[in-house]
């Protein structure tokens, strides 16, 4: 029995051995690059948008705090708050609604992008296999 291998699969070319090495094709690097830069993209423009937006809202607020101490408002102040809260309210709706936006075309680029490499990491590995 000198010689001969007594993994259970190895006769059938079942085994480990046939198994490609990790990362042995550069794409696939290429495609973890890429998964991590599209995830650092995704990150910054979250954090884009959500400082454009708190920008405007601290805006609106200084203004609002300038009106309501303004002697010409002194009676206005109610209606100024109401209108302050219901800005405040539709605002940080639009913007949770433009974070879903970002999110999903994110999103829909990651999975086009995933589809596409698993394709030819599919193909090359049926072509390996053939040879």
């Amino acid at each position: 029995m000198h010689g001969t291998n007594s993994h259970p699969t190895s006769a059938f070319g079942l085994g480990w051995t046939s198994l490609p090495a990790p990362f042995e094709d550069p794409n696939e690097l290429f495609s973890l690059g890429r998964l991590q830069t599209d995830a650092l993209s995704a990150v910054l423009r979250y954090q884009i948008e959500a400082l454009s937006f708190l920008k405007s809202r601290r805006e609106q607020d200084l203004r609002y705090l300038q009106e309501i101490w303004s002697p010409a408002h002194v009676n206005d102040s109610f209606d100024l708050w109401c209108s302050f809260w219901q800005d405040a309210f539709l605002d940080y709706s639009k913007e949770a609604g433009r974070m879903a936006d970002i999110g999903s075309s994110i999103a829909a680029k990651a999975a086009k992008r995933v589809h596409r490499e698993e394709k030819v990491f599919a193909d090359n590995l049926a072509a390996q296999t053939l040879v």
